[in-house]
């Protein structure tokens, strides 16, 4: 990215192909599996990179940086359109056909939860982000994070249970 903020938009593509498909994922799963909106928003995520360069210190994390550059995307995108998610399913896009056969239950969990929960369990499970990553990603503190965590496993817990009473 050091190169990229010099001027070398060239090497944006090195980036681009390390990020594209988590950030596809993270965007597709923030528009209820819309990929045609997910993929345009990809796009405008990858404009602001460029667009917005200089304002990248080397002394981040470049991955926190793009997803919250993301995120901001997506809100933009919602903000826009004049509305707010109406759908509360959630897909997680990445998870093999497999896993998703193996897992009805756990999925149908998964999509119990509010939103502020399911991201925070996206972006920890799936993408592999440390909390203060999260933290940096979302505008709030990593002590809020672990605090959406818990509470996000409580209620899968619970979630999951009362899928499986009779």
């Amino acid at each position: 990215m050091e190169e990229v903020a010099a001027g070398k938009i060239h090497r944006l593509s090195l980036l681009y192909d390390r990020y594209k498909a988590p950030l596809l994922g993270f965007l597709i799963n923030r528009t209820y599996s819309d990929r045609a909106t997910a993929e345009d928003l990809l796009h405008t995520t990858f404009e602001r990179v460029i667009k917005y360069r200089t304002s990248w210190r080397p002394d981040a994390c470049f991955k926190t940086w793009v997803f919250t550059i993301a995120r901001n995307v997506h809100r933009d995108h919602l903000r826009l359109e004049g509305r707010m998610p109406l759908n509360d399913e959630f897909e997680f896009g990445s998870l093999a056909h497999e896993e998703e056969e193996r897992y009805p239950d756990c999925r149908r969990a998964l999509a119990a939860l509010p939103d502020n929960y399911r991201v925070v369990v996206e972006l920890a499970w799936q993408r592999n982000m440390k909390y203060a990553d999260i933290a940096a990603v979302l505008g709030t503190t990593e002590a809020n994070v672990k605090v959406r965590m818990h509470r996000a496993c409580k209620q899968l817990r619970t979630n999951y249970h009362n899928l499986n009473q009779p």
